[in-house]
């Protein structure tokens, strides 16, 4: 009965020390379990918000994706500051090409905003004995090569029969 008393006690003790372990665990963790809850909770929301951060950046990428093959078309259209120095040597050469006389001069800048465009403005005069040369002039100056507007065009008759027209027009830049 020695050996069985024995082998008696040292299960009881290990069955004890398991049972003590669970009750300390159980304790432990019980005191934990609103800190574990909280940070499982702030592990979601932080999943949830990097999720719709994903989603957002694709459909941005989705986006962009669609409208890359236009930045050279508006490249080309609006043109930079820089590539601004020759504009009076391209309208000049419009108006050669229809024989018109010619003169140019800047006048003024309206420099570029963050959300917009800036322009330089000009005032142009040509001339010609021909209206219809003028407004063949004017409609190639519409559809000229860089993005611009028309503000105002005069007609005025000379002495010598030749009708003398004057444009104010801004060209925009990036």
């Amino acid at each position: 009965m020695n050996h069985f008393n024995k082998r008696l006690t040292n299960e009881l003790a290990v069955s004890l020390i398991i049972i003590a372990a669970l009750i300390g665990g159980i304790l432990f963790f019980k005191g934990n379990i609103d800190t574990y809850a909280a940070n499982i909770t702030l592990a979601r929301s932080k999943l949830i918000t990097m999720s719709n951060g994903i989603l957002e950046y694709s459909k941005l990428q989705s986006q962009y994706n669609q409208i890359a093959g236009y930045e050279n078309v508006l490249n080309n259209i609006v043109p930079s500051y820089y590539d601004l120095i020759n504009l009076n040597k391209d309208i000049q050469s419009i108006a050669a090409g229809q024989n018109l006389s010619y003169s140019f001069s800047f006048a003024g800048e309206n420099p570029k905003t963050s959300s917009g465009f800036g322009s330089i403005n000009f005032n142009l005069s040509v001339g010609s004995s021909k209206l219809s040369d003028l407004l063949t002039f004017l409609d190639s100056l519409e559809h000229f090569k860089y993005l611009d507007s028309i503000d105002g065009v005069t007609f005025t008759p000379q002495g010598d029969g030749s009708i003398n027209m004057a444009v104010r027009g801004k060209v925009f830049y990036q």
